[in-house]
């Protein structure tokens, strides 16, 4: 990391801050792994598949033998979506906050997605143990796979419970006659039992015991932290006596239990594998937590980037959120003083480089963490009237739920979904949701970056801004951007100066943070993509944001679905001396650039459609892909040096498959910028851009049509 030891310093006046004014403020992250060659559904747009759980396990692995020795690494199921067959699996690691061991015998389990050496057999002598040890043998029960006529024991289940320190268990209605019958399916055990047909007099709870593919599953209940360790301490014995090895503990994580365990999860999402950091109360605790499940993934061939087939390099696409919050309700810095919530909302309206720099380069109304002034236009003035109404609330008498209702219907995407929102406040105190009431703040608009030292600093960065608020609350008047806002703050060289002043800000409020530290993240969000010399300077292009503007409702199957429309793209040009439009001017298409002088430099944005789409907007606009740019002299007419830009292969219409390597992604980035020397010395027919009065920075080329 550069700069480790100013980085640091700035990190420990943050938090002597914090420390003196009495202020506890959790921070958390969501970085999101993929392999290099993430071909199948599962890294892309399906959130479980065959070797996402053996990458997670692996993973598991590393963490439990680098960073959390003894920890008890568990398979539970959380989300179950619509059209997803089975509850998302979540990989978590149990570990105990005073060191000790909870689960000391990490060899015996199974942490990968090889074949187990267990039989069938096993699980019935591990699960009678399990019943004899608790003194409720008779509560056993065999469970029962049927095929047509054939009855198959799949798997053995105990109903229990624990309550006032004793184990409780019931008598289910099955017997040898009456077998209790699973749903199908190729989930555990513990997620087919038919808890309907039971009736209501008996409890749901419950633990099985099975083999599937060799591993010893155990299906653990609801239980709270107590009833959950003794439990783990009673089969590890067994296991122990019975020399086994290839176990799968699954089911429930213990309720109750933050006051005695850290949790790492790793979780199935949609193209990626999701890592749930757990909460730390300082930078330096995230940070050691963040670089151990970085160095863990490296070690199980997981990476942080994905490479596109024309060798961009994005994130991998799953998002990277920050989470900030408290240790609990009653000490929770946004509850204890609520104007600090609108604070925090001004101030990040008032800064896009917050909403576009650590996001991907697709942004917008159509992004996974709009704007609240993308949306309706009504959208923002209701925001303000919202801060106004948090900030005029008396000290005490505004509640979780409270700052929910002032919220919910605003910090949404334009669909009305409150989770994609760029500050998200589903769980905040959303009674609706499961989670959603544990007093957190998320934001969005970060994406991964290919150093988990770049992502540390980062993360340090919104952690000082929100100390800054803290420090003094920020209470200008939101700004009305309208389409300024995506003109020009979708160009790089001016989020680059909101970066600048939002540093200025910060070092004037008492923290010295240095905005070349946010340098590498910048390069590789707007990389440069090539450059033309010529007499007297030298012209840049980088690639900028775009927004996917959303299409009309569709039908798809039984549910109506919105796709983006993904074919366009938009770069920036940059002369280095503001003085050279004075001997010459800049064609792009044949079009002159029209420029904004910027600290001594010309700025320009190219829009413009980069490949073919379905469906699309102008479906008359052609694909415009190569660009061709031209310095032309003024005093002769003739273009004195010209490339060409290359969306997409200039070689041939297709690629031989993704970029194996960053070397391989390298090579093909700069064959897509090349010298046009049949352009150099023409005198080339010059067209007057077409401009409208609202985008004045960017030239949209999908309207010069000649």
């Amino acid at each position: 990391m550069k700069h480790k030891q100013k980085i640091f310093k700035v990190a420990r006046e943050v938090e002597a801050f914090l420390e003196f004014e009495g202020i506890t403020l959790t921070m958390g992250g969501e970085p999101t792994f993929i392999p290099a060659q993430p071909e199948a559904a599962e890294w892309n747009n399906a959130a479980m598949g065959p070797e996402k759980l053996g990458y997670a396990r692996r993973m598991t692995a590393q963490l439990l033998d680098e960073v959390y020795p003894g920890a008890l690494a568990m398979q539970v199921f959380g989300k179950w979506y619509p059209g997803e067959p089975l509850p998302r699996w979540n990989c978590l690691s149990l570990h105990q906050k005073d060191g000790k061991a909870l689960w000391p015998d990490t060899k015996r389990l199974l942490l990968d997605d090889v074949r187990g050496g267990n039989l069938p057999r096993t699980a019935t002598a591990v699960a009678r143990a399990i019943a004899k040890a608790l003194g409720v043998s008779r509560s056993l029960i065999r469970a029962v796979e049927q095929t047509g006529s054939d009855k198959k024991t799949t798997g053995w289940v105990l109903p229990l419970q624990f309550e006032e320190g004793s184990w409780i268990s019931d008598q289910w209605p099955y017997d040898k006659e009456n077998l209790l019958r699973l749903i199908p399916g190729d989930s555990p055990v513990g997620l087919r039992l038919p808890l309907s047909d039971l009736p209501e007099d008996h409890s749901r709870g419950a633990l099985t015991v099975e083999v599937r593919q060799g591993a010893l599953e155990i299906f653990l209940p609801p239980l709270e932290w107590r009833g959950f360790k003794s439990l783990i301490q009673l089969i590890l014995k067994i296991v122990r006596e019975l020399k086994l090895k290839d176990l799968v503990f699954c089911g429930y994580g213990p309720s109750g239990s933050g006051d005695y365990l850290d949790t790492v999860g790793l979780a199935a999402d949609p193209g990626v594998l999701e890592v749930n950091l757990p909460p730390a109360t300082n930078w330096e605790a995230y940070h050691r937590f963040w670089e151990s499940c970085a160095s863990a993934a490296t070690a199980c061939e997981l990476q942080l980037t994905k490479f596109g087939l024309n060798g961009r390099v994005a994130g991998t696409g799953g998002g990277s959120h920050l989470a900030f919050g408290g240790v609990d309700e009653a000490t929770n810095p946004f509850l204890v003083q609520p104007d600090r919530i609108a604070s925090l909302l001004r101030y990040w309206q008032h800064h896009p480089a917050l909403s576009y720099i650590f996001s991907g380069q697709y942004v917008g109304p159509g992004s996974q963490a709009p704007r609240v002034d993308e949306g309706p236009l009504h959208g923002l003035y209701e925001l303000e009237v919202a801060c106004e109404g948090i900030e005029g609330a008396l000290p005490g008498t505004l509640s979780g739920e409270s700052i929910d209702q002032f919220l919910k219907n605003l910090m949404t995407d334009s669909a009305g979904n409150t989770h994609r929102a760029e500050l998200c406040f589903d769980k905040f105190h959303n009674l609706a949701a499961p989670n959603g009431c544990i007093g957190i703040i998320e934001m969005r608009a970060f994406e991964t970056f290919p150093e988990a030292s770049s992502m540390s600093v980062i993360a340090l960065f919104i952690r000082t801004i929100i100390a800054r608020l803290f420090r003094v609350p920020f209470r200008e008047g939101l700004r009305r951007f309208g389409p300024e806002l995506h003109d020009k703050y979708f160009l790089p060289g001016f989020l680059w100066d909101d970066l600048k002043e939002i540093c200025d800000d910060l070092n004037a409020h008492g923290f010295a943070f240095d905005v070349e530290w946010l340098r590498s993240a910048f390069d590789f969000r707007c990389p440069s993509l090539g450059k033309m010399r010529f007499k007297g300077g030298v012209m840049e292009l980088n690639q900028a944001f775009e927004s996917w503007p959303l299409m009309a409702e569709e039908s798809l199957e039984s549910s109506m679905v919105r796709v983006v429309d993904n074919s366009s793209d938009r770069l920036q040009v940059k002369l280095s001396d503001a003085s050279l439009i004075q001997t010459g001017y800049l064609l792009v298409n044949g079009i002159e650039v029209p420029f904004e002088k910027v600290d001594g430099q010309l700025i320009a944005g190219v829009r413009y459609k980069c490949a073919s789409a379905y469906p699309a907007l102008h479906p008359h606009v052609p694909i415009q892909s190569p660009l061709s740019f031209e310095w032309v002299d003024r005093k002769t007419g003739a273009t004195t040096q010209a490339y060409r830009y290359h969306f997409w292969n200039p070689d041939g219409p297709v690629y031989d498959g993704r970029p194996k390597d960053a070397t391989e992604a390298s090579a093909r980035r700069k064959v897509r910028w090349l010298r046009a020397t049949d352009l150099i010395g023409r005198q080339p027919m010059v067209f007057r851009p077409k401009m409208s009065p609202e985008y004045r920075y960017t030239l949209d080329l999908r309207r010069q049509l000649i």
